[in-house]
């Protein structure tokens, strides 16, 4: 199946970590990374998953093809499923963060609040 995401570009649509490439998670395994304002192109595996974004913590060793050590900020999960179109994704950071003046986005169980990946209209 092939998709395409962006990485929303503005003040606010990446407010944490807009400097940073996210890596694209498919299933749990790293197949792209975004930057801000860019669209990548995947071809993915014909089967239902789960597509997820992450933020690198450049300090830690990346593998491909799997989760690397480092990456936290992982999104809530958006499940996907084949289709014969280009389906289209965007990633943005989630309002809340702009205000986040105490650093909760480094709170591990605030993670998943921090970016969020939608399906856009095509």
């Amino acid at each position: 199946m092939d998709i395409t995401i962006c990485r929303k570009r503005g003040f606010f649509d990446s407010a944490h970590g807009r400097r940073v490439p996210l890596l694209v998670l498919f299933n749990g395994a790293v197949v792209g990374r975004v930057a801000t304002g860019e669209v990548l192109a995947l071809t993915l595996a014909d089967v239902v998953g789960t597509l997820q974004v992450g933020l690198l913590d450049d300090r830690k060793p990346s593998r491909s093809g799997d989760v690397p050590e480092g990456v936290f900020s992982v999104s809530q999960g958006i499940s996907i499923s084949p289709s014969p179109q280009v389906q289209a994704f965007s990633v943005k950071t989630r309002s809340w963060v702009f205000f986040d003046v105490f650093d909760w986005v480094y709170f591990r169980p605030l993670g998943r609040w921090v970016f969020a990946v939608q399906k856009e209209a095509t």
